[in-house]
């Protein structure tokens, strides 16, 4: 059986986008299998669900595909943790991937975008003060047990929180969590619709859901 990537992806005509373009090919020259998941009501609704990208994107996947991993967008590859998870998800049903980070500055991307770069020169590694829940990985079995993303959560923000703490709930780890080693590095791209002020009808849904 076999692993794939899954990067939810609607476009956004801008920096972002810009930034997938010239990701996507680097993704596609890797071993890596990949998936990129789209929002089939994206358009229609005017908000991209990664909760209604991602469960499209297992349910819709192969069956030789068992394990998934969930990355961004804004993200390079990283087939090291991708091995890594593949391993962690023999013996447990979902892993984190980083407890660490790093991220590009706007100056830098914008460098990258245009192939000014030679070579990505990363900032140094931070620790995350909180769970790094985003990047995820999981068996195909784990993600129909739990139900998949909750697709009353569209926009942003929550909807990866609420997956995990079901994973925790309904499928638990049977030893500690571990972290592949490896930093997630992202690249930048505008932060506008980070809203978790109570405008937000996802920081509602979740405090309603979980207290």
């Amino acid at each position: 059986m076999g692993i794939a990537v899954i990067v939810p992806w609607g476009t956004d005509h801008g920096p972002r986008e810009r930034v997938w373009e010239k990701l996507r090919p680097q993704w596609e020259q890797t071993s890596v299998d990949l998936i990129v998941a789209g929002d089939p009501l994206f358009a229609e609704r005017g908000k991209f669900s990664v909760s209604r990208a991602i469960n499209r994107a297992v349910r819709l996947a192969p069956p030789e595909y068992d394990r998934f991993v969930l990355l961004g967008a804004d993200m390079p590859p990283d087939e090291d943790t991708v091995a890594w998870a593949a391993v962690q998800l023999d013996t447990e049903p979902w892993t984190l991937l980083y407890d660490r980070g790093r991220a590009l500055d706007e100056h830098n991307t914008a460098h990258f975008v245009a192939g000014e770069l030679a070579e990505v020169s990363w900032p140094p590694v931070a620790l995350f003060a909180s769970p790094c829940v985003g990047p995820i990985a999981f068996t195909r079995a784990t993600f129909d047990k739990v139900g998949g993303f909750d697709e009353r959560y569209e926009g942003w923000a929550y909807e990866d929180v609420d997956l995990w703490y079901r994973l925790q709930r309904d499928t638990p780890r049977s030893t500690p969590q571990s972290y592949s080693g490896n930093p997630l590095s992202q690249f930048w791209h505008p932060e506008t619709h980070h809203d978790l002020s109570n405008d937000n009808p996802n920081v509602r849904l979740f405090a309603e859901t979980w207290g």
